[in-house]
């Protein structure tokens, strides 16, 4: 239930009229107590004797809902079901949402099946959604819109569109519906916005101006539908605009499409008063990369008063002509403001070239401590081999017994950085030890963290107490206790999870300490009283994660609760325990859901491990993949796609030349969330053997966004 609040929670918007509420808190405060109960009652658990009678009323009807599809009609707002409850029932509540939304004559219920409908993402209510648009109430119809863009589907285009052009809607509303046209890929749409983002630009009113942005952010999303140049010769026409949120919009355009023809829009927004539009302007040029643009850029750099404005400067100068970077830094590292040469030196790390050994070299004798310090990490990134690494060795050695405690530091991570193995023995004995823990605990806990990932058994009991009291990353630490595990460590990691550390879950999973599993069994038992509760959901991954079968009956209990995500939680973790029929209950559960709850169980089944638990999953995911519904197809092949990352990608590159812009951004979004580096190369592959211009564009601002 707290999952659907969280994701709700995006989506508040005040409805209008005669007693106007904010519905989505109308929605959850007032039935909060009466979903809990009716949750318990579902999981065999009586209800308290002192619900009152409202309550059960909406405990019946939450019971009703999937049989009696006109349940909803004449049930007043303040005895809907909470709006975590309807969610739960998944698409069985489809059609009493869709009967609530067209014949109940509260507002504020119609509303509330409109925000269901839309987490819901069944595209069997279109019809009743577009229907709804003429809704008399404006805050159901921002709804209805809204959930229509959720599902995009050509089909609402025309009612989209006729309400638009009705001279009595509201502004707020317009907005909503030209975000949902954009996630509808068609012509009609295309040649629609770019209609309305003309007089929009010509300034025929206040409303057509403040259209603008979202206009051309609609228009972007469906790119690929567009002839190239007359793509960008709207992109050129934005970069002029007088519009600075529409110019920011056009400049990350012009970043991914990478086209010389938009430099001379570019160029003067160099000059731009305005922080983010010079910057961007700056960004853009580098990602272009093309040589025109380096005189400008040349002049700019002695201008430059910004810190992020300067690391851009350089990036691009570096891109585009690598000589007379070097040439301009050399000035810029020398400058006679401190914070400039702080920042070209940090710049001179990030561009990692050996060419900047030199110059750095000169600012590691600079007055300023804060631009030694920067020189020295900088030295620390460069890719240097041979003599270069011996000779940035050499000056980095006498540093590391500098009284300055920082210049110290940072010079034995630059060493231990370039040094090949690295160099445990100078964190150990001159950063782990020696220093007093009160004044430099920080500093302390540094290198034991570059200690432990280098293997260093000296720091196991420090990363150990860190770990337990929340000090130190567990995705930093677990690799080391998993790879040496050692019997003290592990009942003490053990004893962490029984006091509710339930960051330790996996990692007590994966080590499998004796007495793991009859106390994961007992706090499962204990805890079940609230089914949605943290120490249930714990137990249950824990339970899954041991592979123990004599947790088989226990958990399988479990997966018959009427709360949905501690029910698939519970089948997950049974179908690792070895239930056969684990995934076939996992995918109707998958079907029946909403979309919004797609991307958690998508987490829970990529978490799974056991080959066989994957065998029996792995058809029904990859017919799943085939889905006409992109949120199905995807958040399935998010799955394969963590499993195999090299057979999982290609339904992600059909996603990306998706001719829906939907599909297109949700394969986008699943790809930025995958950060393993498998990934990275199967989007490096793609982009040198891809021959479609917009899919290449998309590509590369993915390797970016990584980056690479």
């Amino acid at each position: 239930m707290n999952r659907v609040r969280r994701w709700l929670s995006d989506h508040v918007v005040p409805s209008s009229g005669f007693g106007a509420k904010f519905v989505l808190l109308a929605a959850l405060v007032p039935s909060a107590f009466a979903g809990v109960q009716a949750l318990r009652v579902g999981a065999g658990y009586a209800a308290d004797s002192a619900v009152d009678e409202r309550t059960r009323a909406r405990q019946e009807v939450l019971l009703a809902i999937p049989r009696e599809s006109g349940v909803l009609i004449n049930i007043p707002y303040a005895d809907m079901p909470a709006s975590p409850e309807l969610v739960n029932l998944g698409k069985r509540s489809t059609h009493a949402l869709e009967r609530c939304l067209a014949d109940n004559v509260d507002a504020n219920a119609r509303a509330l099946s409109a925000i269901v409908l839309e987490a819901l993402g069944d595209r069997r209510s279109l019809p009743a959604l577009q229907g709804a648009l003429e809704d008399w109430d404006a805050g159901v119809r921002r709804r209805v819109v809204r959930a229509l863009g959720a599902m995009p589907d050509k089909s609402s285009v025309g009612p989209l569109i006729g309400l638009f052009e009705r001279k009595d809607e509201e502004p707020q509303i317009r907005r909503e519906i030209v975000k949902a046209l954009g996630s509808i890929t068609e012509q009609r749409v295309v040649a629609f916005l770019r209609k309305e983002l003309k007089l929009a630009l010509l300034g025929s009113s206040p409303e057509k101006e403040e259209l603008r942005g979202v206009l051309f952010d609609a228009l972007w999303l469906n790119r690929h539908l567009m002839d190239r140049n007359t793509l960008i010769g709207d992109v050129e026409q934005a970069l002029k605009s007088d519009d600075p949120g529409l110019r920011v919009s056009a400049m990350f355009a012009a970043s991914e499409l990478r086209t010389p023809k938009l430099i001379p829009a570019l160029l003067p927004l160099m000059e731009s008063s305005v922080p983010e539009i010079a910057n961007k302007a700056i960004y853009a040029l580098g990602r272009i990369g093309d040589k025109t643009a380096t005189k400008a850029l040349l002049m700019r750099l002695p201008m430059v008063r910004e810190s992020r404005t300067l690391n851009n400067l350089a990036f691009a100068l570096e891109r585009l002509d690598k000589k007379a970077f070097y040439a301009e830094i050399a000035k810029t590292i020398a400058h006679k403001q401190g914070l400039i040469r702080l920042n070209a030196a940090f710049v001179l790390g990030d561009v990692a070239h050996e060419e900047g050994l030199p110059l750095l070299e000169k600012a590691l004798s600079d007055e300023n401590d804060f631009v030694r310090g920067g020189a020295i990490v900088a030295i620390g990134k460069l890719a240097l081999d041979g003599t270069m690494r011996a000779s940035a060795l050499k000056m980095l050695e006498p540093l590391t017994t500098d009284a300055n405690l920082t210049i110290r530091e940072a010079a034995i991570y630059a060493m231990h950085a370039l040094t090949p193995g690295g160099r445990a023995d100078l964190l150990h004995d001159r950063l782990f030890i020696g220093l007093d823990p009160r004044k430099h605990s920080a500093v302390i806990r540094r290198a034991a963290l570059a200690l432990g990932d280098a293997n260093d058994a000296r720091v196991r009991d420090y990363l150990l107490d860190c770990t337990l009291s929340y000090g130190c990353s567990i995705e930093r630490t677990g690799r080391a206790f998993i790879a040496q595990p050692r019997a003290a460590d592990t009942g003490r990691i053990l004893l962490g999870w029984t006091r509710q550390n339930y960051h330790l879950t996996k990692l007590v999973g994966a080590l499998k300490p004796a007495g793991a599993v009859p106390l994961a069994m007992s706090s499962l038992r204990e805890a079940w009283h609230m089914p949605e509760g943290t120490a249930t959901i714990e137990s249950l991954q824990l339970l899954g994660g041991l592979g123990d079968p004599s947790a088989m009956e226990l958990v399988d209990q479990r997966t018959s609760t009427s709360a949905r995500w501690p029910r698939i939680v519970a089948l997950v973790a049974a179908g690792r325990l070895g239930n056969s029929t684990a995934a076939a209950r996992l995918m109707t559960e998958l079907d029946d859901v909403g979309q919004e709850s797609m991307p958690d169980i998508s987490r829970a089944l990529a978490a799974v491990l056991e080959p066989a638990f994957r065998s029996a999953l792995e058809p029904s995911l990859r017919e799943r993949t085939k889905s006409t519904d992109p949120s199905l197809a995807l958040s399935t092949g998010a799955v394969l796609l963590s499993w195999d990352p090299y057979d999982g990608f290609f339904r992600f590159l059909d996603g990306l030349a998706s001719t829906s812009s939907f599909e297109r951004e949700l394969a986008a979004h699943y790809l930025k969330k995958n950060r393993d580096p498998k990934v990275t190369w199967a989007l490096r592959r793609a982009l040198a053997r891809e021959q479609r211009a917009d899919v290449r564009d998309r590509l590369r601002t993915l390797l970016d966004e990584r980056g690479t």
